[in-house]
């Protein structure tokens, strides 16, 4: 579903940058900081002025099984590359944050088994004792923030977890939407989760959540109705760019592909037989999330 989503936003992703223009902070003397280290080509891209989309690496290191990961991670960096954008992947190795990988630094997150799941909460903790890992959509978007780069493509985020209004077991994700200025594009929230207070929690955090494409559903990751609506939606990328000059708290959602017939009802079922909780393992097994 990351290459659904990547498939249709990222043509207005490009152009959404170039217009930005000045908006986009290269913070040029910070790159190379003790715990970031810059991808050479990415780094030119920022100074330049020219579109960088970062892209998570916890799908490499934990969500999908070897080798379909690097499969997957090299076909999702062609299609930025295809319409004009610059990706950065991000990943843990070795107690740094990298912001755009090799293909080496690919295939070791591909094929380590040593690699943590790192959001937010965890960097301290990971970088001080030199582990390697796959950041997750807080742990991107943080190091996306550093880097100055505005833009983060996934495939679907984290949220409230059915049962959460007891375990209180909600995602960082969502936090990080509302703290960090980076605009997020992906395809809806896992399915297995519960979306209507998860929408209800990004609208406390000040997230501006919208559809971009021709509906307002709100998907549910590999479903393109979950049954509940967005607040706001963009027809297109044009009309996605007329906005006041705010910091782009914002959660934009891509339509997976219509013919996609498996149900949120179904994918619910098989979530709650599976009773994940917490940042251990994946709301769904790789099979059923590709």
């Amino acid at each position: 579903m990351l290459v659904s989503a990547l498939r249709r936003c990222s043509a207005g992703v490009s152009g959404a940058m170039v217009r930005a223009g000045g908006a986009v902070t290269h913070r040029r003397l910070e790159s190379q900081s003790s715990a970031f280290r810059i991808h050479p080509i990415v780094e030119e891209a920022l100074a330049e002025g020219q579109p960088v989309v970062a892209l998570e690496s916890t799908i490499i290191t934990h969500g999908m099984p070897y080798p379909q990961n690097i499969s997957m991670a090299t076909q999702v960096e062609e299609i930025v590359r295809a319409n004009g954008s610059v990706p950065a992947t991000v990943g843990i190795i070795k107690g740094k944050v990298h912001i755009g990988l090799s293909e080496d630094e690919i295939a070791f997150l591909a094929t380590s088994k040593d690699c943590v799941k790192v959001s937010r909460r965890d960097l301290p903790y990971v970088l001080s004792q030199g582990l390697s890992g796959g950041s997750t959509v807080s742990g991107t978007m943080v190091a996306a923030h550093h880097a100055g780069i505005p833009i983060f493509v996934t495939g679907g985020i984290g949220g409230v977890h059915r049962d959460g209004e007891n375990t209180m077991d909600v995602s960082a994700d969502l936090t990080e939407l509302g703290r960090t200025p980076v605009a997020v594009i992906s395809a809806g929230v896992k399915s297995i989760l519960d979306i209507g207070r998860t929408l209800e929690y990004l609208e406390t955090q000040g997230v501006c959540v919208s559809t971009f494409g021709d509906s307002r559903d709100f998907p549910a990751f590999f479903t393109p109705r979950s049954g509940f609506k967005a607040p706001c939606h963009f027809s297109g990328a044009q009309t996605g760019q007329r906005r006041p000059h705010l910091r782009p708290y914002s959660f934009r959602i891509c339509r997976v592909r219509p013919d996609d017939r498996r149900s949120h009802s179904s994918s619910v079922r098989g979530g709650q037989s599976a009773r994940h909780c917490g940042k251990r393992g994946d709301p769904l097994p790789a099979e059923q999330s590709e």
